[in-house]
C-alpha cells in the first residue's frame, strides 16, 4: 500500500504525458493485483506480441480468442500453480506462439495446426510452472512488466 502512494506522490509531483499516466496506471495496478494480469493489461499486451513468419511478414497476436484460450485454460488449470490466474495464462501461451513457434516449425515441420497448439500449451505450463524463477508466480507480469 505505501509503495502505491509513493508513485502516486512522486508522478503528482512533475507534469505527466500519457504515456506516464498509463506507466504509472500499470505500475500501481501490478503492486495491487499483485503481479498478476486482468483482462484490460492482458489484451493489451498481448496485442503487442508478434513474430516474423517465412515470407518477413509479423504476425500479430492474439492468435487465440478468449475463448479458444479458456478452453485450453480449463483443461491445463491443475497443472498451473494456484496463483496465476485465466489472464497469466492467456499471456503466457500467446507470449509462447509469438517466441517459439517459429523454432518450433523448424523442429517439427511435419506437425499439425493442433499438435503445434498443444505444444505451445505445453510451453506455456511448463514456463509459468517455475520453481526456481525469481519472480516466483508472479512471473508473467514481471516478465513483461520490469
Amino acid at each position: 500500500m505505501w509503495k502505491t502512494v509513493q508513485m502516486v506522490s512522486d508522478a503528482v509531483e512533475k507534469k505527466m504525458t500519457p504515456e506516464d499516466k498509463l506507466s504509472l496506471m500499470r505500475s500501481i495496478y501490478g503492486e495491487m493485483a499483485n503481479g498478476h494480469y486482468d483482462e484490460m493489461f492482458a489484451k493489451e499486451d498481448v496485442k503487442k506480441m508478434y513474430y516474423v513468419d517465412d515470407s518477413g511478414k509479423k504476425q500479430f497476436a492474439p492468435y487465440w480468442t478468449e475463448e479458444q484460450v479458456r478452453e485450453v485454460y480449463e483443461s491445463v488449470v491443475d497443472d498451473i500453480p494456484s496463483e496465476y490466474n485465466f489472464w497469466d495464462f492467456y499471456v503466457a501461451l500467446q507470449m509462447q506462439k509469438a517466441d517459439m513457434c517459429q523454432m518450433l516449425k523448424k523442429w517439427y515441420p511435419d506437425a499439425t495446426p493442433e499438435d503445434m497448439t498443444k505444444k505451445l500449451v505445453d510451453l506455456a505450463v511448463n514456463w509459468m510452472d517455475d520453481p526456481d524463477s525469481p519472480h516466483g508466480e508472479k512471473k508473467v507480469w514481471s516478465y513483461l512488466n520490469k
